[in-house]
């Protein structure tokens, strides 16, 4: 199984790469295409095989609180994220 610390930064790539995709690729068939190559590359960073996390995440799929722990970390992760890519959108909103 993969470490939840791991598979929470595996999420969060993946998350990440499909917002991406969606928001640049128009046709379906190519945008699952450019998903699947880029969801590989991923898996290769982090080192697991698409079994690995398949395996992982029907495991947190069983077991609803700690998928519901994991996904709180991915959110926050992707906020975080998106604070580090944006930093200022947070002093934008506080000054409206």
């Amino acid at each position: 199984m993969i470490p939840q610390d791991k598979m929470v930064r595996i999420l969060a790539d993946i998350h990440t790469t499909e917002s991406i995709i969606e928001g640049n690729v128009m046709y379906p068939d190519t945008a699952l295409m450019v998903f699947n190559q880029q969801q590989a590359l991923i898996f290769e960073r982090y080192g697991v095989s698409k079994e690995q996390f398949k395996e992982t995440y029907t495991y947190y799929l069983n077991n609803l609180k700690q998928m519901d722990a994991l996904y709180e970390t991915v959110v926050d992760t992707l906020s975080l994220r998106e604070t580090k890519a944006n930093p200022d959108k947070g002093s934008e909103e506080l000054s409206q």
